[in-house]
């Protein structure tokens, strides 16, 4: 494993345990096996290192978000949605923690708001864009046109997110069929409101 991704898994650890406020780069660099000034030839500062911990974690669920526009009118919307909530799942399983750290660090928070901000990013472009995956489908007549897109997006997500946040706060991992049942009675409950009668 190189150095950067060595010292990227030792800040996962770090973080998870301690808490983003108490993560040193002493400590980091200690469970990386290196120098804390080598933590400096790969990242600007401890944020920047935290900010590239946190990305790590996202190129899977956003690949599965970027493809959902262009999967309108094929396959099925429930079939198309079961990725969005795996992919989801996932995602918030291992970022819950670190991004609850964000709110322990005002300013650092408030910086990643602005840079997020400036760049148009954040958590709400997931939201946007499975709302305008089911504002496409309710064009195609797939999904009933009684329903708020944003509505149902933010219901799905919001599912997941609460999901992965119960699962963290009791400490538990969830077996893969347990997971599975979660996944198909959330599209079902969903899917019965989405669909044209």
């Amino acid at each position: 494993m190189e150095l950067r991704e060595r010292i990227i898994e030792a800040a996962k650890q770090v973080i998870r345990i301690n808490g983003l406020s108490k993560t040193t780069t002493k400590e980091i660099a200690r469970i990386a096996g290196c120098s804390e000034g080598s933590i400096y030839n790969h990242f600007e500062s401890k944020e920047d290192l935290f900010l590239q911990v946190m990305m790590g974690h996202l190129p899977a669920f956003l690949s599965v978000l970027m493809k959902l526009p262009s999967r309108k009118g094929s396959g099925t919307v429930k079939g198309n949605l079961e990725d969005v909530v795996r992919a989801a799942l996932d995602f918030f399983d291992v970022s819950i923690a670190m991004t609850a750290s964000m709110f322990t660090e005002p300013d650092f928070l408030e910086r990643h708001r602005q840079g997020f901000q400036q760049r148009n990013q954040g958590p709400h472009r997931a939201n946007e864009i499975v709302a305008v995956y089911l504002l496409a489908e309710q064009g195609l007549g797939r999904v009933s046109s009684g329903i708020n897109p944003r509505s149902a997006a933010d219901l799905l997500l919001g599912a997941c997110f609460q999901h992965s946040f119960h699962l963290q706060f009791l400490g538990e991992v969830e077996p893969v069929e347990v997971r599975q049942e979660f996944i198909g009675n959330v599209l079902q409950t969903l899917i019965q409101g989405l669909l044209p009668a």
